[in-house]
C-alpha cells in the first residue's frame, strides 16, 4: 500500500510531490491524461496568463523574488520559469514546458493515464478505481485535480449557450455578430477583448457589478491586463456592460432571445437577442469520483470542497486537497486559488502528510527569546517571506514564548491551525503577518498613517504582530507600512533596490528611517504587554 497517492499532476500535484519526494514520503502521482500540466494546455482559451513574471527585481534572495514570480514552483535547484520566458504575461505554452521540466525530476513517481473513476474507503487505506480496470491502494490521498467541470447559473435555457471551457474562439466565427458574454471575470473580459475587432455588439452580463483587482488586492477580480473592453462600453461603440439577473435563455433558428432584469432600476426588464451567448461563469469541483461515504461536503457556493486548517476533509480523515480547490479556506480574500498562494500551502500540507506518514511534530526552529534577537528576526522575515507577502492573513509566523531563554518558530503556517488546531494552541505566542488595510474609495489616492506608533492600520501591505495566551488574542499592533516592503536597514539591502531615507511621522513630531520606526514600534509593542523583557515574565508551561 502506497503512504500517498496525489490525483492531478498539475502545479499543485507536482509541487506536492517535489515536498513528499523531499521528506521521504512514498507517494505516487496519478494523471489522467497522458502528459502533466493537462489545464494549462487548455487554459486560458487564448494563451495568455495573467500571473506575474518578473525576473528583473534588482534582488538577490531567492526566496524574495518568488514574491514577483507567480509562476515557478518552490524547489532548491533553481528550476524557475523566469528561465523559461521572460514576458510578464507569459504565453501559456511556455508554462507548459515549464511543468514537463520540473516533473522529470519526479518521473518515476508519475502514472499517466491513469483516470481515477472512484475512491472508496477499504480498511485502514483508500482504493482508487481506475478506468482500465485496476485498483491502487493508498492509506492518504491529495485530491489536486483542479476544477473539474463548469459551474453555470440556475438560469432556463442556460445548457443552450457555449461555454468558456470548449467554445471556438476563432475571432472570424463572430465577425459581424451580436455576443453577450456570461460573467464579469478575467475569463469574460478576456473573451470580450479577443472578439472586439470582429464582433459587431458585445455585451458583458451579470447580476453584480464588475470587481477589480486593483480596488480588492485580490488577484481573481478583474485585471488590468483584461479590461480594454471597458473603454469600448464608456466610449459607445456599440459593446455594452450589464449589470442585471438573466431570467431566461430560449434560442430559436439560430438566435437567442435573452431576457434580463436589469439592477438599474427596479423591475425594469429589457428582452435582447444575440447570434451568440458564451458562458464565462467559471468552474467547480467535481466531486463524483467519490463514494457517498466519502464524498467531501461542500461550500454554499457549491464549488469547492469544505476542508480543515491542514486541508483535510472534514467528514473523511487522511483525505486532503491541493491547489486551486482549497481557495474555500479564503475564498476571495488571499491566493490559495492561485500558483504564487498555494505553492506555499502545499510546502506546510507536505510537513501535515509527513507527520501522518513518517510520524513526528510540525518543524520548528529554536530560537534566544532575547528581545534585540527577536526584533531582528521579525524584521528579516516580513521583509524576505514569500509566503507571508503572497498569502497575507493566511499564513504567518508562529514565534512560542516556550521558556525564560528560549522559545520555537514555526514558519509560515496556516493562521488558523495555529491559533485553533496545532500542538501549540495553548502556549503563549506571537503570531507575525503580512496584511492589507482598508483603502476607502479611491485606491489610487490612498492617504499612507505614517503613525509611528501603529495607531490606524495603513492601507497598503504592513506587518501585524499579535499576541496569544492560552488560546486568547491577549493584544495587536499594526506596524507601519514600507513602500518596497522591505523594513530592512538600508545597509542590508541589495544595491540599487529602492531606499527610502527618512519619513516624518505625524504623531512623533520627528523623522526618521523606516527602519528605525520599525524597531521603535516593536520595542514598544514588547515592553507594553510585559513581552522579552529582562523582568521575570509569567509564561504557560
Amino acid at each position: 500500500m502506497i503512504d500517498c497517492c496525489i490525483i492531478g499532476s498539475g502545479p499543485a500535484g507536482l509541487q506536492t510531490g517535489y515536498f513528499l519526494k523531499q521528506k521521504g514520503v512514498d507517494f505516487k502521482i496519478l494523471e489522467k491524461s497522458g502528459a502533466v500540466g493537462n489545464f494549462f494546455r487548455q487554459f486560458p482559451r487564448h494563451r495568455t496568463l495573467i500571473s506575474v513574471n518578473k525576473p528583473n527585481t534588482g534582488m538577490s534572495n531567492p526566496t524574495t523574488r518568488l514574491r514577483y514570480d507567480w509562476n515557478s514552483l518552490i524547489n532548491d535547484e533553481g528550476n524557475l520559469f523566469s528561465n523559461m520566458s521572460q514576458d510578464y504575461f507569459p504565453n501559456a505554452d511556455d508554462y507548459v514546458r515549464y511543468l514537463e521540466g520540473f516533473a522529470e525530476q519526479l518521473a518515476e513517481h508519475i502514472q499517466l493515464n491513469c483516470d481515477i473513476t472512484r475512491i472508496s474507503k477499504s480498511g485502514d487505506g483508500f482504493t482508487l478505481a481506475c478506468a482500465d480496470g485496476s485498483e491502487i491502494q493508498a492509506r492518504r490521498v491529495i485530491v489536486a485535480t483542479g476544477f473539474g467541470k463548469p459551474w453555470l447559473p440556475d438560469v432556463p435555457g442556460i445548457e443552450t449557450v457555449e461555454n468558456y471551457a470548449d467554445f471556438d474562439t476563432d475571432p472570424e466565427r463572430y465577425k459581424n455578430k451580436r455576443v453577450l458574454i456570461l460573467g464579469k471575470g478575467n475569463s469574460a473580459f478576456e473573451t470580450a477583448d479577443s472578439l472586439v475587432e470582429s464582433a459587431q455588439a458585445i455585451h458583458v452580463a451579470s447580476p453584480e457589478p464588475v470587481s477589480f483587482a486593483w480596488q480588492t488586492h485580490y488577484v481573481g477580480d478583474l485585471r488590468a491586463v483584461n479590461n480594454n473592453f471597458l473603454d469600448t462600453y464608456q466610449l459607445k461603440t456599440q459593446n455594452a456592460m450589464l449589470d442585471g439577473d438573466i431570467t431566461s435563455i430560449t434560442r430559436k433558428d439560430g438566435v437567442y432571445t435573452v431576457s434580463i432584469d436589469m439592477a438599474a432600476a427596479e423591475g425594469h426588464e429589457i428582452i435582447l437577442q444575440y447570434d451568440h451567448v458564451i458562458a464565462c461563469t467559471g468552474f467547480k469541483f467535481d466531486n463524483s469520483i467519490f463514494e457517498d461515504s466519502l464524498r467531501p461536503d461542500m461550500c454554499p457556493n457549491n464549488k469547492l470542497p469544505l476542508m480543515s486548517p491542514m486541508w483535510e476533509s472534514l467528514n473523511t480523515p487522511d483525505l486532503f486537497f491541493a491547489g486551486t480547490i482549497t481557495h474555500s479556506r479564503d475564498y476571495r480574500k488571499t491566493m490559495s486559488g492561485f500558483v504564487h498562494g498555494f505553492r506555499h500551502n502545499v510546502a506546510c500540507l507536505a510537513e501535515f502528510i509527513a507527520m501522518r506518514a513518517n510520524g513526528g511534530s510540525y518543524p520548528k526552529t529554536a530560537v534566544s527569546l532575547d528581545k534585540q534577537d527577536i526584533i531582528k528576526r521579525i524584521i528579516d522575515r516580513i521583509s524576505l517571506s514569500a509566503g507571508l507577502f503572497l498569502q497575507p492573513g493566511f499564513l504567518g509566523d508562529a514565534i512560542v514564548l516556550s521558556g525564560p531563554h528560549q522559545g520555537h518558530v514555526f514558519e509560515e503556517i496556516p493562521v488558523d491551525w495555529a491559533q485553533q488546531k496545532s500542538d501549540f494552541a495553548k502556549d503563549e505566542f506571537l503570531q507575525i503577518t503580512l496584511e492589507f488595510g482598508d483603502f476607502g474609495e479611491n485606491s489610487f489616492h490612498v492617504k499612507r498613517q505614517h503613525n509611528i506608533f501603529g495607531k490606524t492600520p495603513d492601507a497598503f501591505i504592513h506587518p501585524v504582530i499579535r499576541h496569544y495566551k492560552n488560546g486568547e488574542l491577549q493584544s495587536m499592533t499594526h506596524l507601519s507600512d514600507h513602500l518596497d516592503a522591505d523594513w530592512r536597514p538600508d545597509t542590508e539591502k541589495d544595491p540599487g533596490v529602492g531606499t527610502i531615507t527618512r519619513i516624518t511621522f505625524a504623531d512623533a513630531g520627528e523623522t526618521l528611517p523606516p527602519s528605525t520606526v520599525v524597531r521603535q514600534q516593536l520595542e514598544a509593542f514588547f515592553d507594553s504587554n510585559a513581552l522579552l523583557g529582562a523582568a521575570e515574565i509569567s509564561r504557560a508551561s
